[in-house]
C-alpha cells in the first residue's frame, strides 16, 4: 500500500509487571485468552504532505486520510484507506482497496494481496484508477529491529497500460519507551526503493513549452527513500519523515503532469489508530 502505503511498520516495547510469589495463597497460572476470530482496526491521519514513491499527491499541500480493516481468524483481511489528493485530472480524492492473506509463524510474517487505486470524480479521459498485487514479508531479528520487503507489479502502470514493479527494504529500530512509567515509545526507521518501469512505453516524446521544441525523454526507473522517527503514546503515533528520489524535473512532469511533485522533502504526521479488541 502507499503510502501510509507511509509506504512503514511499528513495534512498541511491552513491559509487564511480575507477579510476587505469595506461598500462602499461591497464584494459579491462567492461559492466555485465544486470538478472536475477527477484529476492526481504524484510524485517521493528518498530514503536511501526501508522498507516493517520491510523488506528492497534493501538490505539496497538506492531506486528510483515514481507513478501515477487517481481519479473520488471524489469516485474511479487507479493507479501504482513502486520502485528499490534488493533482491534475484525479478529482479530490484517492479510495484505495485492498484484500489479502497476512499470518505470522514466530518473527516471520508473510503478507500478500491485491490493491486497487481509484479515484472517484475524475475525468473520464485522464481517469488514473489502477491496480498492483504485491507480496510483503517481514522478519523480527530481535525485539528491537524489523526487516521487510516490499514488492508490488502491476501491468496497467497509473493506468498507461504498461508494466511496473516496485521494490523496496524497509527497516524499523524499536527504541527504549521514556518518560514517567515509560508512558513514550519511539522507533527509527526508513525505506529504500527502486520503481521500474516499461521504457518501450515512457520513451515518450516531451514537449518544451517554453521553446516550442521537442526531445525524448527516457523513464525506465527511480529510486526513492525515505527515513524518520516516530513517537508513539497510546492510540498516537507522531512521525517526522523527509522524503526523496532521483527523479529529474522532465521524469517527474511526464510520470506526474508536473515538475514541482518531485524532489527531497520534509513532512509530518499525526495519526491516531486503534481496534475494536484495544478498545475492549
Amino acid at each position: 500500500m502507499k503510502s501510509m502505503i507511509l509506504a512503514v511498520s511499528t513495534a512498541l516495547l511491552v513491559t509487564t509487571p511480575a507477579l510476587a510469589a505469595d506461598m500462602t495463597s499461591p497464584v494459579k497460572a491462567t492461559a492466555p485468552e485465544p486470538a478472536p476470530n475477527w477484529d476492526i482496526s481504524f484510524g485517521v491521519t493528518g498530514t503536511s504532505d501526501y508522498i507516493f514513491r517520491g510523488m506528492s499527491q497534493t501538490n505539496g499541500h497538506a492531506a486528510i486520510q483515514g481507513y478501515a480493516e477487517l481481519s479473520l481468524f488471524d489469516w485474511f483481511y479487507a479493507g479501504a484507506w482513502a486520502s485528499s489528493v490534488s493533482f491534475l485530472g484525479s478529482g479530490s480524492a484517492e479510495v484505495d482497496l485492498y484484500a489479502g492473506v497476512r499470518h505470522s509463524w514466530d518473527k516471520l510474517t508473510l503478507d500478500a494481496g491485491f490493491v486497487g487505486y481509484v479515484y472517484p470524480g475524475s475525468d473520464a479521459d485522464t481517469s488514473l484508477n489502477f491496480w498492483e498485487v504485491y507480496f510483503k514479508p517481514s522478519y523480527e531479528v530481535t525485539d528491537w529491529l524489523n526487516l521487510a520487503v516490499h514488492l508490488y507489479y502491476t501491468s496497467d502502470y497509473i493506468a498507461t497500460k504498461t508494466s511496473g514493479t516496485y521494490l523496496a527494504g524497509l527497516a524499523t529500530v524499536t527504541l527504549p519507551d521514556f518518560g514517567p512509567g515509560g508512558m513514550f515509545g519511539w522507533f527509527v526507521s526508513g525505506e529504500f526503493g527502486h520503481q521500474w518501469v516499461d521504457s518501450d512505453t515512457w520513451n515518450d516524446v516531451f514537449l518544451n513549452t517554453l521553446t516550442q521544441t521537442t526531445h525524448y525523454v527516457e523513464v525506465s526507473g527511480y529510486n526513492y527513500w525515505n527515513v524518520g522517527v516516530g513517537f508513539t503514546y497510546k492510540a498516537a503515533t507522531l512521525d517526522l519523515r523527509y522524503h526523496g528520489s532521483d527523479l529529474k524535473d522532465e521524469q517527474c512532469f511526464l510520470l506526474s503532469g508536473s515538475q514541482t511533485t518531485c524532489g527531497d522533502r520534509f513532512l509530518g504526521s499525526l495519526t491516531f489508530a486503534t481496534s475494536f479488541s484495544d478498545l475492549k
